[in-house]
C-alpha cells in the first residue's frame, strides 16, 4: 500500500461513475478529504443507471418495464445521487454532471468515437489535478468500458494528473489505501441510504461494499508513443472447449490524434487449424489463444484494447474476460514474441 493522495486548495478532483452510488461506494471518503482540504470536486455520472427493473418493478409494484418508467427510473436515481453527494460536501449542482448515456450500453458507446470525444472535452475544461475512474479489472461491462473510454480521452489531451483507478465489483491489486477516517465512513454510510432505490433490494451488500477501505490503482499509464509498428497480439481463451454463446473479439488501436476499431465475430471452436479474415485484420487461433494480425495501422499507436466479449443478453451482467490494456507489453511485440492480454478468469 502506498500512502493516500493528499489535496490542497488548489487541486480538482473529478470522479467519474458509471451509475449514481458508483461515486459513493468507491470515492465517498476520497470525496470527503478533497472538500475538507478545499478543493474543488465535480462529479460525472455516465448513466443514469436506469436499466435497473428489479428494484423498479419491486418499489413500483409493476412487472412491465417500458421507456416512459425507465426514464422516471433515471430521474429518481439523479436525484438520489444529488442527495448523496449533498452529505458528501458536494452541494452545489453545478459540480455535478449526468451524461445519460445508455445503462448496460457502455461497450456499444465505446466503440462509437462521439463519446470519447465528449469525455475530451470534460476533461480538457475542468483540467482536474485528481482524476477517479473504474479500472479494468472491474467485472461490470460498464465500469471497465468507462475507463477505456477515459484512458482513449486521456491519450487526446496533455492533461499531467494523479490517476486513481478504482473497483467495486473486484479487488484491487497494486493499490494505495485511503486510509479511512471513522466520520468520513459515517457520513458515506449515510450517503449510501439516500439511494432507496438501491438499499430496497440490496441493502447489506451495498453497506458492506461502503464499509471496504477505499483502495486505488496508480499502476495504469498511459503511452504517448511507439516507435515500432504493432503486427501481432496474441490473447489467451478464457473459455475452455467450444464457445456456448455467441462471442466477438473486440480491438481498439489509438494513437494521440486517431482511432481504429475491430468488432469480429469468433468462430464457436478451438481447431487450431480455423481462421478467418475481417476487414483489415487477421484472426487465427491456437487451442488455447487467438492469434491476430494487423496490417500496417499507419500511425505510431499509445494504446491498444481488446476483450473477447459476449453478445447475447445476459442474466448475469459481469463479465468473465474484461477489457485488457496491452500498451505495457509491446516491448514482447517489437522483440517479435507478441505482447499477451493477461487471462482474468
Amino acid at each position: 500500500m502506498r500512502a493516500p493522495p493528499s489535496f490542497c486548495a488548489d487541486d480538482r478532483l473529478v470522479v467519474f461513475a458509471p451509475h449514481p452510488d458508483d461515486e459513493t461506494l468507491a470515492t465517498g471518503e476520497l470525496i470527503q478529504a478533497a472538500r475538507a482540504a478545499g478543493a474543488c470536486v465535480r462529479v460525472v455520472f455516465a448513466t443514469d443507471g436506469d436499466n435497473n427493473p428489479w428494484p423498479q418493478r419491486w418499489l413500483e409494484r409493476r412487472l412491465r418495464i417500458g421507456p416512459v418508467e425507465r426514464q422516471r427510473w433515471g430521474a429518481r436515481r439523479r436525484r438520489e445521487a444529488a442527495h448523496a453527494l449533498a452529505v458528501l460536501g458536494v452541494d452545489d449542482t453545478g459540480s455535478i454532471r449526468f451524461l445519460g448515456w445508455p445503462d448496460q450500453g457502455l461497450t456499444d458507446a465505446l466503440m462509437r468515437d462521439d463519446a470519447v470525444a465528449e469525455l475530451v472535452g470534460i476533461l480538457s475544461s475542468f483540467a482536474p489535478t485528481h482524476l477517479a475512474m473504474p479500472t479494468l479489472a472491474d467485472r461490470h461491462p460498464d465500469h471497465s468500458a468507462l475507463r477505456v473510454m477515459l484512458d482513449l480521452a486521456l491519450l487526446r489531451t496533455d492533461l499531467d494528473c494523479i490517476r486513481l483507478g478504482y473497483v467495486v465489483h473486484r479487488a484491487v491489486g497494486n493499490a494505495m489505501d485511503a486510509s479511512p477516517e471513522p466520520a468520513r465512513q459515517q457520513r458515506k454510510q449515510a450517503a449510501m441510504a439516500a439511494y432507496v432505490s438501491q438499499m430496497s433490494l440490496s441493502a447489506r451488500r451495498l453497506r458492506e461494499l461502503a464499509a471496504r477501505d477505499e483502495t486505488f490503482d496508480i499502476s495504469a499509464r498511459i503511452v504517448k508513443a511507439m516507435t515500432d509498428p504493432l503486427q501481432i497480439l496474441r490473447i489467451p481463451r478464457a473459455h475452455d472447449g467450444v464457445f456456448r454463446r455467441p462471442h466477438e473479439l473486440m480491438l481498439i488501436v489509438a494513437s494521440t490524434s486517431q482511432t481504429l476499431r475491430w468488432r469480429v465475430v469468433l468462430p464457436a471452436t478451438t481447431a487450431p487449424e480455423l481462421g478467418h479474415r475481417a476487414p483489415a485484420i487477421t484472426i487465427g487461433q491456437t487451442p488455447d489463444a487467438w492469434i491476430v494480425s494487423l496490417p500496417p495501422i499507419g500511425f505510431p499507436a499509445g494504446a491498444i484494447f481488446a476483450k473477447i466479449h459476449r453478445t447475447q443478453p445476459r442474466v448475469m451482467i459481469f463479465d468473465r474476460q474484461h477489457w485488457s490494456d496491452t500498451a505495457d507489453l509491446l516491448r514482447d511485440a517489437q522483440s517479435g514474441a507478441g505482447p499477451a492480454i493477461a487471462d482474468p478468469a
